[in-house]
């Protein structure tokens, strides 16, 4: 009767009988879709910094602080890190720190070594030679600095 070419009850125009949607089921694909939802979410939280990521392998004593404004983009981060000073400039290239500060010239920049109060952040007191990413307008800046075996690290945002 609705087959083709007058084959009406063949094979293949049978229907196959199907599960009854169970809420079992229907639990199971919440349950599958909130585990997916949670995963893609735990990446983003447990991702290593910007500035880690970019850390040589060979780095030790890594210290790390991060403080936000829980509202806005308000946030400031030190790291502190030993690395061989031959790889300061590819760190610093790996985070598009290109400038390079000279008080003469980049003296009116809002930059500094911002209020970090952990007892492991002692940065140089001097910025010069400070590698830096800052543009007029920008509320935000960073910057590295090679001292004493150390690498420092700061990113601000106001």
């Amino acid at each position: 009767m609705y087959g083709v070419g007058g084959i009406g009850n063949s094979k293949l125009c049978r229907e196959v009988p199907r599960k009854p949607i169970t809420m079992k089921r229907v639990r199971l694909g919440c349950l599958i879709v909130t585990g997916v939802v949670l995963i893609s979410c735990a990446g983003l939280f447990l991702t290593p910094s910007r500035a880690r990521r970019a850390l040589p392998r060979g780095a030790s004593d890594i210290q790390e602080y991060y403080e936000d404004a829980r509202f806005g983009s308000d946030f400031q981060r030190c790291l502190r890190a030993r690395i061989d000073e031959s790889d300061f400039d590819s760190f610093a290239t790996r985070l598009d720190l290109n400038r390079v500060y000279s008080k003469p010239e980049h003296a009116d920049l809002p930059l500094g070594w911002c209020g970090c109060t952990e007892p492991w952040w002692n940065p140089p007191d001097s910025l010069e030679g400070v590698r830096f990413e800052h543009n007029d307008g920008d509320n935000y800046f960073a910057m590295a600095k090679y001292h004493n075996g150390f690498v420092y690290f700061v990113a601000f945002s106001w």
